[in-house]
């Protein structure tokens, strides 16, 4: 699958808006926040307040399947070391939060 492009900020749109669980877009806003930074689930989820990592892991499963569902790649790296947004993504995605938060 491809990644989410300059094109696409209406898909990135609709992406951002179909992640509704407030944890959830809690750990999507960090990334998008911390372009280019690796960052463990627990640090995350120590962080942003969350009882558990595990919500960090679920939360990112969840975007996956979104991102799939859209015929896209996850846009965020995942590695034994944590949790990684690109700064393209991170730009992009931010874009979608800003218009996705404005309507």
């Amino acid at each position: 699958m491809e990644q989410f492009g300059v094109a696409d900020l209406d898909l990135a749109v609709r992406f951002y808006w179909a992640i509704d669980d407030p944890n959830a877009r809690a750990v999507l806003d960090f990334l998008i926040d911390r372009p280019d930074e690796r960052f463990e689930g627990a640090t995350i989820a120590d962080t942003l307040g969350l009882p558990q990592h595990r919500t960090v892991a679920r939360a990112t499963y969840a975007y996956g399947e979104i991102a799939r569902s859209l015929n896209r790649a996850r846009p965020w790296q995942e590695a034994q070391l944590g949790y990684l947004m690109p700064a393209e993504q991170s730009t992009l995605l931010r874009q979608a939060r800003e218009q996705a938060t404005a309507e």
